[in-house]
């Protein structure tokens, strides 16, 4: 079994990365990283890239710290479907991703990552506030 990170590099998901690491020390899972680009962010794809790549690797730096065996996955496509997609392709025991916050009218304009993950997820999804 393993556990995947959701992460987008944004504050909202701090917690969620602490959480995850010490989830997978706990159970003795690898963690896969999974940080998605969304094909609305194609405009500005290079910049973003780059920004994954480095949270990436902090996280990677962290997790060996820990001693945690950790995969990073750089993704494309809409970020829920993905990151279930992921979950799928490495048989993951659970998925773990943070949540922004977003007002009840935010999440009607243009949905939640995390409340999608919930529901189409084909294992345990942690959220973390």
């Amino acid at each position: 079994m393993s556990v995947v990170l959701a992460t987008d590099g944004r504050p909202h998901t701090a917690k969620a990365v602490d959480y995850a690491l010490e989830y997978a020390r706990l159970h003795h899972e690898p963690l896969y990283v999974v940080f998605v680009i969304s094909p609305r962010h194609e405009e500005n794809r290079e910049g973003i890239v780059g920004e994954a790549k480095r949270h990436l690797e902090e996280i990677k730096g962290r997790a060996a710290q820990q001693g945690v065996a950790v995969t990073a996955l750089l993704e494309t496509g809409p970020p829920a479907e993905s990151i279930i997609a992921v979950a799928e392709r490495v048989g993951a025991s659970a998925i773990i991703v943070g949540t922004s916050g977003k007002s009840v009218l935010d999440r009607m304009l243009i949905g939640s990552v995390s409340e999608h993950v919930v529901r189409t997820s084909p294992c345990s999804v942690i959220v973390v506030k």
